[in-house]
């Protein structure tokens, strides 16, 4: 259904970007420590599990000749995001490194204030050079804001409509 429903925005115009969350949409991302409990954050992300059922459909759908397909996460140190990066290549070496748009508190590119709209900011900008575009995450708040800014330039999915 998923894949259905990318082709048919696909075939009504000329040029579609596809933005892809990265923790909990294509990384399992675990709130929990198993032993303790206790909320944690990506110390290594390197070690962490490719979800593979949405990874391959990104590889099916990345043979859309209009479709380009970009990563857009967001990364709480430099050191997280070099790890984002190293990951990205072994799981997702279909996408180009140059459409890895990880955006670093750290470095002063998002903080707590705009977190729910930097997304939406960067595809904007984007929209520069396509006709429509596609956010995939697992943020609520995020996909909302995205579609109330977006509105008729941008479709936006939850990981779960992905994964039926």
């Amino acid at each position: 259904m998923f894949f259905i429903e990318i082709s048919e925005i696909c075939k009504k115009n000329d040029r579609v970007a596809f933005f892809i969350d990265m923790d909990g949409t294509i990384v399992e991302y675990k709130i929990y420590d198993d032993e303790n409990m206790v909320i944690k954050a990506h110390e290594n992300l390197l070690n962490e599990k490719p979800i593979f059922p949405i990874i391959n459909e990104l590889r099916k759908l990345n043979e859309i000749e209009n479709l380009d397909l970009y990563i857009l996460s967001l990364s709480k140190t430099s050191k997280i995001k070099e790890q984002k990066k190293i990951w990205l290549k072994k799981y997702l070496d279909f996408i180009d490194e140059e459409n890895f748009i990880i955006l670093d508190k750290e470095l002063g590119e998002y903080n707590s204030e705009n977190r729910n709209y930097i997304k939406s900011k960067k595809i904007e900008e984007k929209l520069k050079e396509y006709n429509f575009a596609i956010l995939l995450d697992d943020d609520h708040k995020i996909l909302k804001r995205t579609k109330m800014e977006l509105k008729d330039k941008c479709e936006v999915f939850h990981i779960s409509s992905a994964l039926i």
